[in-house]
C-alpha cells in the first residue's frame, strides 16, 4: 500500500483504519524527510480526521525525544486534538530500533497525560511504513 492507493474521500474519512493512516504517513512524509530524519504528527479533529500535519525535519539518528515532551505538551495541549497520528521518519532498516521504541514511549506519555488518543504510529523509512507493534496488553494472556 502507498499514498498511490489512497480513496479520493480519504480527507472526509477518520484516520483509524491503520491500513489508511499508513497511507496518509506515505503521503506527508516525503523520501527525503525518511532520509535525513523527521517527526511526523498528524494532528485529528474530534471525528479523527486530519486536521493539520506537523512535521519537524532534519531530526538526527541520535536526538533524544525526550528533549521533546515538554513542547508536545504545549503543541497538543492547545490545539483541542481528537487524536493524533505519529510516525518517526528514518533511514535504514524497517525493523524497529530502541531509538524507535524511545519516540513511541515519549508520544504515549504525553497523550496519556494530555486525554489524546495516539491513533496510530509508524516508522516510516525508505522502503515501507510499518507500524508499531501493539501494546503488550494486547497478548498478556500469551505471556509466561
Amino acid at each position: 500500500m502507498s499514498f498511490e492507493d489512497l480513496p479520493e474521500t480519504w480527507p472526509d474519512l477518520p484516520l483509524t483504519d491503520p491500513l489508511l493512516a499508513a497511507d496518509v504517513v506515505d503521503l506527508f512524509v516525503a523520501h527525503a524527510d525518511r532520509v535525513e530524519g523527521c517527526a511526523a504528527f498528524l494532528l485529528l479533529d474530534d471525528d479523527l480526521r486530519l486536521a493539520q500535519p506537523c512535521l519537524l525535519g532534519e531530526v538526527p539518528e541520535g536526538a533524544d525525544p525526550w528533549d521533546l515532551r515538554d513542547h508536545l505538551v504545549t503543541v497538543f495541549g492547545g490545539a483541542g486534538l481528537g487524536g493524533v497520528v505519529f510516525a518517526r521518519g528514518r533511514d535504514g532498516s524497517v525493523l524497529i530500533t530502541d531509538a524507535d521504541r524511545r519516540w513511541h514511549e515519549v508520544l504515549l506519555d504525553v497523550c496519556r497525560r494530555l486525554d489524546v488518543r495516539l491513533t496510530a504510529a509508524f516508522v516510516a523509512t525508505p522502503a515501507a511504513v510499518r507500524s508499531y507493534p501493539g501494546p503488550l496488553a494486547a497478548a498478556d494472556h500469551l505471556a509466561s
